[in-house]
């Protein structure tokens, strides 16, 4: 969990100075404003990808230490739910960003005013602030609900 948030923060900082450089077209390791946003790219879809192994894998072991000590199933109810409220949007940004990213080759050539991609920018980058707040509210959710079947494992034994 605690590599999923600072992956999160990593791919955040990338992306503002990738938004910077695109407004200010300066260099960064002799990248330019066409290279450096791949490398921001990649790292924020493996930063979300990241995020979502982590709550597939942690619904996994919920599911499993439930069937295997026999507890209510509707402690993995809250497992699904976080899933049903955090998915989507992380679907949809990634495919935002990523939309930003070929259409700035469009930009680059003329093709689509410049205004559409920095603008789709803006929207996709305040998403990703409204998603990390909740992937915060997903992991403190999840958290609770694996401390809990640790503790309920406890009064069993």
């Amino acid at each position: 969990m605690l590599l999923s948030y600072f992956l999160m923060i990593i791919s955040f900082v990338l992306l503002i100075v990738t938004g910077i450089q695109g407004y200010l077209q300066f260099e960064i390791f002799n990248a330019s404003h066409i290279e450096f946003p791949f490398i921001s790219t990649i790292f924020y879809m493996f930063a979300q990808s990241w995020v979502m192994f982590y709550f597939i894998g942690a619904g996994k072991t919920v599911k499993e230490t439930i069937l295997h000590y026999d507890f209510d199933k509707s402690i993995y109810d809250k497992v699904i739910a976080h899933k049903r409220k955090l998915f989507p949007h992380l679907t949809f940004n990634m495919l935002f960003f990523g939309t930003v990213f070929v259409i700035g080759a469009k930009v680059h050539v003329g093709s689509i005013s410049p205004s559409i991609h920095g603008n789709l920018f803006i929207f996709s980058l305040v998403h990703y602030l409204y998603i990390i707040n909740l992937t915060h509210e997903c992991f403190k959710e999840t958290a609770d609900v694996l401390s809990g079947l640790g503790q309920k494992i406890e009064e069993d034994k």
